[in-house]
């Protein structure tokens, strides 16, 4: 009779624990992220210690932050080539050599002989 008893308070215990789902929440904002990455583009504090454990750690992980930002925040070609080329050349990191020929012929029809040379350079370099 007492194994009964504990079975049945086991298994309404069990049902009960089951039952207590905790509900997730959507996180429900009216700003999309461009306008997220935009704002930290002018946080002069963040982007000064992303671009100086870049340029002078050469840390990855700063710089693909970096990268995000000026991707996101509709800065690519302007702010991330600097960047990328330090990151190639001082620390031979070859995801930043690709990023170097992506910007380079991102607009193809002003591409001249020497830049298109320059940055199939970069490409080889990012293998």
């Amino acid at each position: 009779m007492k194994s009964n008893i504990i079975i049945i308070v086991m298994i309404l215990t069990l049902v009960f624990a089951c039952n207590k789902k905790e509900e997730t929440k959507a996180n429900v904002t009216d700003e999309n992220s461009g306008t997220v990455f935009r704002e930290k583009l002018f946080n002069q504090k963040l982007m000064d210690s992303l671009e100086n454990r870049t340029l002078f750690n050469g840390d990855t992980l700063a710089y693909n932050e970096l990268k995000g930002i000026y991707y996101i925040g509709e800065q690519k070609v302007t702010g991330l080539l600097y960047y990328s080329l330090i990151m190639s050349n001082k620390y031979n990191y070859k995801r930043a050599s690709f990023d170097v020929y992506d910007i380079l012929t991102n607009d193809k029809k002003v591409l001249d002989d020497k830049t298109k040379k320059m940055a199939n350079d970069y490409l080889e370099k990012s293998k």
